[in-house]
């Protein structure tokens, strides 16, 4: 069965006859290679802050950043507390952006102040900006959506995806409709397969210190975007591998791990242990924030003969605590040893990711994660699905080399629904999905 899900998306990406296949880029190009800048500071009494500056080939772009960056921190300073709760744990204020590019040369920026103390997240905001790289113009969502039916495309979007959030608390109408309003003024960012919004959770659901992310894939918008949008959505000459890490939260690594793939301007998927999720729940918050993707990996870290008859309690359990956090429950799942037929047979109508390329944190602690992120970047093909732990130690120190080689070698690090989507392949449930047309683990397990 895997095999033959592996060669029919092979032959689903074949170009159609006569079509020609775009080059793809052999190094990202220059204008498209981005770095951050990291600073931590302790202000005592167990207190810090962690802040990133994105720094892109445009000293106007960087200055507007940084600018924006710096007023998310002024404003989240005002919630830190003036001693850690938990003093082991600390109280943390983050700041910092995740970079989204697509096309040509157009780049966005989520930008997010959050606040954690007590293990808990108690303070979030958010802002964002769009910009050509070439010629510094920022990219205004009216330069995106091209007609009235466009909006209104997106304006459902909004009203479906928003009202869904927290599950069992209504969202207001009347607020509901406020969001809906004025969108050409909404915070936005453009992946490679969606349209993007954001907005805090705060505005529809009371006391609730998370954000709200709508996804608008770019095929729902066929024939409403501009010609420039047309253009610059279309991402057929990036490589493309989606990062996932199994087995977390954890106080030790997840949170590195984080910090590192968002300055290495990389996305990804962690798929969670739901037992877990009391270890580190402000961190959950802070990965949905950031617009990473959070997927299944059980309530329990069992095999099939200790999941039999509870598949469908497991994936209950797990979004009820999951939902509690940021709003959302899962729509992916990894099974734990990448044995999925127990989920397929008791129904759990998740899409079950597999992998294509291992990390050598499957084996345990990695002693040289320097070797290891050169290991992955040389083996890593077009479409593969990297599995990884946010569990070991070495991991958080790999991850933060890791995307500037891909980005080297002309790779994008996106989430596994991205990665999918871009290359028009739904996802469905009770379907086990490896990478997009690479060979099976089965065949690549060296």
């Amino acid at each position: 069965m895997r095999k033959f899900l592996s060669l029919l998306l092979a032959l689903l990406m074949l170009p159609l006859p006569g079509a020609l296949a775009a080059e793809k880029y052999e190094t990202l190009p220059e204008h498209m290679q981005m770095t951050q800048s990291f600073e931590h500071e302790r202000l005592g009494n167990n207190v810090s802050i962690d802040r990133a500056w994105p720094v892109t080939v445009n000293e106007s772009v960087n200055a507007e950043l940084r600018a924006a960056i710096d007023q998310l921190e002024t404003q989240g300073r005002a919630f830190l507390p003036a001693r850690a709760t938990r003093d082991k744990e600390g109280a943390l204020l983050d700041v910092g952006a995740t970079v989204y590019r697509t096309g040509e040369s157009w780049a966005s920026f989520l930008m997010t102040a959050s606040v954690q103390d007590d293990r808990k997240q108690i303070y979030t905001a958010v802002d964002t900006r769009a910009y050509d790289l070439l010629t510094g113009k920022a990219i205004t969502l009216s330069d995106v959506i091209a007609d009235e039916a466009g909006w209104q495309i997106v304006a459902d979007a909004v009203r479906a995806q928003a009202s869904a959030y927290f599950p069992g608390e209504p969202a207001d109408e009347a607020r509901l409709d406020a969001l809906t309003q004025d969108l050409a003024s909404a915070p936005f960012t453009l992946t490679v397969a969606y349209l993007q919004l954001h907005f805090r959770a705060d505005r529809l659901y009371d006391g609730k210190q998370t954000l709200m992310h709508v996804r608008v894939p770019y095929t729902a918008l066929a024939g409403h975007l501009t010609s420039e949008a047309l253009r610059q959505t279309d991402n057929s000459r990036y490589k493309m591998v989606a990062l996932t890490f199994d087995d977390g939260p954890t106080r030790s690594v997840t949170l590195r791990v984080m910090r590192n793939l968002r300055r290495g301007c990389a996305e990804a998927t962690f798929f969670i242990v739901g037992e877990r999720i009391p270890y580190g729940p402000e961190y959950l918050a802070m990965q949905h924030d950031a617009g990473f993707i959070t997927g299944s990996h059980n309530y329990v870290h069992d095999y099939p003969y200790q999941v039999k008859g509870k598949v469908i309690a497991y994936r209950d359990q797990l979004n009820e605590k999951l939902t509690a956090v940021t709003g959302r429950g899962v729509s992916i799942m990894r099974a734990p040893g990448g044995d999925e037929k127990v989920y397929i047979n008791e129904d759990v109508y998740l899409p079950l990711i597999h992998w294509t390329l291992v990390s050598a944190d499957a084996g345990g602690n990695v002693k040289n994660p320097e070797s290891e992120a050169r290991r992955l970047a040389s083996k890593a093909l077009d479409g593969d699905v990297i599995l990884c732990h946010d569990l070991r130690s070495g991991t958080a120190d790999y991850t933060q080399t890791l995307p500037q080689l891909l980005a080297a070698r002309g790779f994008l690090c996106v989430t596994v629904e991205e990665l999918f989507a871009v290359n028009g392949i739904e996802l469905a449930p009770n379907t086990v999905y490896f990478g997009v047309g690479s060979d099976s683990y089965e065949q690549r397990k060296d």
